[in-house]
């Protein structure tokens, strides 16, 4: 997994997270695992799936912007 930090199948309730995320702060690795499980609620990144990631981690969006300025290993 070098393009994603996370990956989930709802279908086959299955979630992927990159191995790099051992490598970053803790928060982003919860905001990972509750991003994709948020999927489990909403497959899509709709007004279902924001509040259930609002509800469960409010400085999410920060949390994302400073995992996404960390550079994925090779």
């Amino acid at each position: 997994m070098k393009t994603k930090w996370g990956s989930c199948n709802p279908a086959k309730g299955l979630v992927w997270l990159n191995l790099d995320l051992a490598k970053k702060p803790l928060a982003a690795l919860d905001y990972v695992i509750l991003h994709e499980m948020a999927h489990f609620i909403s497959p899509r990144h709709d007004e279902l799936f924001l509040n259930t990631v609002d509800r469960n981690m409010p400085g999410w969006r920060q949390i994302r912007s400073d995992l996404n300025a960390l550079p994925l290993s090779d």
